[in-house]
């Protein structure tokens, strides 16, 4: 890999690092989904120094060439993404879902109070 290409994907990762970290710090990003970008960042800066990896990963499970390597392994990330986000977004359906029930119950307990308590000061 040339060494301009190392220190330009060095620096962009370097760039992206402080993104998440400022989004982390203006809480725009939790801490616990920050942490995937982070691990990212950091492996890609090790793989950035020494790319060899990447042919060795590629040998290890049988693809022909590293960009390929490259591709599945990108791919292979973005499905994790996905998964990952599709459980958050499941886990939040469930808890509004909750939420609603609970507030529909409380909205009908406060208006049976206020029946009662207009019945009351109706009898006296």
């Amino acid at each position: 890999m040339n060494t301009v290409l190392q220190i330009f994907l060095i620096s962009c990762l370097i760039i992206f690092f402080i993104i998440i970290m400022r989004f982390v710090v203006k809480k725009r990003l939790s801490l616990k989904y920050s942490l995937i970008w982070l691990a990212t960042i950091l492996i890609m800066i090790v793989v950035t120094i020494f790319p060899q990896i990447v042919d060795r990963v590629g040998q290890f499970i049988g693809v022909a060439t590293p960009v390929n390597t490259v591709f599945l392994l990108g791919g292979m990330f973005l499905v994790l993404i996905v998964m990952s986000l599709t459980f958050i977004v499941s886990h939040m359906n469930t808890r509004i879902y909750k939420m609603a029930q609970t507030m529909a119950l409380m909205e009908k307990r406060i208006r049976d109070f206020e029946s009662k308590e207009i019945k009351s000061t109706v009898v006296e």
